[in-house]
């Protein structure tokens, strides 16, 4: 059976997005603030691929900044859009939410700032997606514009060859459905990993439970990243004329470390 893409349908993946990605505690944490440094300190309109429903656009056209989110899931798009009519004046007018492909796009704009944040960058499943990707962000990156990527760092022991499964889920959290508030729980059940492609696919069910223990719907997803290793990724921004001027562990600006965040700074060189 094959099952439907991360964020490709209306369902309890997209319903619960924005209140399953509280980032404290997690490898991410502190990622927003970040991005609102770095827009503050490239003062010019900023773009986000794979926007989503809005996480980090929001948050930067709330802070005042000129925004455009680039979002290829019609589902995350429409939520993003059904956020956007109910927002303040001032963000409407400065964001604007583009249904688009990261690996080719054309905004008839350049950007001081461009950023893919949580991972998505890792969504692009051949070096040749992340090549066009890159390229399309070079033609549309200002002269004095900055590049912030992050991806994972890939541990070792979670990417041995084939399928990983076991009798209980390999992950397990709980959130709040915000619009019924039942509980939805969501299990990660296996996992195939192609090491000759760096590539993972994962099975996720999202469930949604009522008071009474019942689950009402319960929908699975299949979850495909691409993993690159550290030094791969710098000779990639490389090659699609980047030059790479800060890489960090966190968003707090740590050094590089094994199995954490690669966070990277980049700009083209004038």
């Amino acid at each position: 059976m094959t099952l439907p893409d991360f964020y490709s349908q209306r369902g309890l993946n997209v319903e619960t997005y924005d209140v399953d990605r509280d980032m404290r505690g997690t490898p991410c944490e502190g990622d927003i603030d970040f991005y609102l440094e770095m827009a503050a300190a490239c003062a010019g309109p900023v773009l986000e691929l794979a926007s989503g429903t809005g996480r980090v656009t929001f948050a930067l056209a709330e802070a005042g900044y000129d925004c455009t989110g680039l979002e290829l899931s019609d589902a995350m798009l429409a939520r993003a859009r059904e956020k956007l009519a109910l927002a303040a004046a001032p963000v409407q007018t400065r964001l604007r939410l583009v249904y688009g492909d990261m690996t080719n796009f054309d905004l008839g704009q350049q950007f001081h700032l461009v950023v893919i944040p949580f991972r998505a960058f890792q969504a692009l499943l051949t070096p040749e997606a992340e090549r066009s990707c890159l390229e399309s962000i070079r033609r549309h990156l200002a002269p004095d514009g900055r590049l912030v990527i992050d991806i994972f760092d890939p541990c070792l022991n979670l990417v041995l060859p084939g399928r990983i499964a076991r009798s209980e889920p390999l992950a397990r959290r709980e959130v709040r459905h915000p619009r019924t508030g039942n509980v939805v729980r969501i299990d990660v059940l296996d996992r195939f990993n192609d090491t000759l492609n760096q590539v993972l696919e994962e099975t996720w069910r999202f469930s949604e439970i009522d008071p009474t223990g019942a689950t009402i719907r319960e929908e699975t997803e299949s979850l495909r990243l691409r993993w690159l290793y550290r030094q791969e990724m710098r000779y990639l921004l490389e090659l699609c004329g980047f030059e790479v001027e800060a890489e960090y562990s966190d968003f707090f600006r740590s050094p590089p470390a094994y199995g954490k965040e690669q966070v990277w700074v980049a700009h083209v060189p004038q």
